[in-house]
């Protein structure tokens, strides 16, 4: 049974054939095949986040998909930030600076497919001094998002986070699905979402506008503060936020 039904796959064939100019490989990090589940070892969203994948990179020939056991390569995981599963990266071979851990679906899938987006394409929809600022870093930016699948708010935050990690070498993000890993919400102390954590030391909940967020990375890498704040414009993903908020079960007007 398809995960995503015919409209919807529709909507990201026609996206990604738009806007998908190289190849970009997801990097799935999951349990093994096999069957058996070891204790400790389950990953019941496992099965469910390989199955959507499979089915969007079946969408277009520039995608591909590789499967990981985590279990098994536990240093490579490591090295490309993965602490947990399911989890993926997006990029190309030597890139996972944008990563996803849980199921980007309802209004996480316009998540999933502007990362995609970003990893094919030279261009990018942050501002100029935005990009500017970024590549500029003289320290690593770790950036957490923390999401719902049904939360309206959760879009453009996540997609300025993953822009930015496309746009630098300095800045990694992370968007988590929370309904997959609820222990981190004590963890983290999260209260609502979006919810951002940066480099572990700084941390804001609600929508945050590109600058804001732009701002938020400087204090946590030690630079200086950005100018006057200017909002995300992720109009290319329009369709495709629609898409998760009928998902989602929300009307569309």
């Amino acid at each position: 049974m398809s995960v995503l039904d015919l409209e919807e796959l529709s909507i990201v064939r026609q996206h990604l054939d738009t806007y998908l100019r190289r190849d970009v490989t997801v990097t799935l990090y999951t349990t093994s095949s096999t069957g058996i589940i070891i204790p400790g070892r389950e990953c019941a969203a496992c099965g469910p986040v390989q199955e959507l994948l499979e089915e969007v990179v079946g969408l277009s020939p520039k995608l591909t998909l590789e499967t990981v056991d985590y279990y098994t390569n536990q240093v490579d995981a490591r090295e490309r930030g993965i602490a947990r599963i399911p989890g993926f990266t997006v990029g190309r071979q030597d890139n996972s600076r944008m990563r996803y851990f849980g199921m980007p679906t309802q209004r996480q899938m316009p998540v999933l497919v502007s990362a995609l987006v970003r990893a094919a394409e030279r261009s990018s929809p942050l501002k100029l001094e935005t990009r500017r600022r970024i590549r500029r870093l003289g320290e690593d930016a770790h950036i957490q998002i923390f999401v719902t699948q049904d939360s309206e708010h959760c879009g453009d935050t996540a997609m300025a986070a993953l822009a930015m990690a496309a746009e630098s070498p300095k800045v990694t993000a992370d968007v988590i699905e929370m309904g997959t890993f609820p222990n981190l919400i004590d963890l983290h102390k999260i209260r609502g979402v979006p919810a951002t954590v940066i480099n572990g030391r700084v941390s804001f909940t609600g929508a945050m506008s590109e600058a804001l967020l732009l701002k938020q990375v400087l204090r946590a890498t030690g630079e200086a503060e950005a100018g006057a704040e200017q909002i995300v414009d992720f109009s290319n993903e329009v369709t495709m936020l629609n898409m998760g908020a009928r998902r989602a079960g929300t009307p569309i007007g």
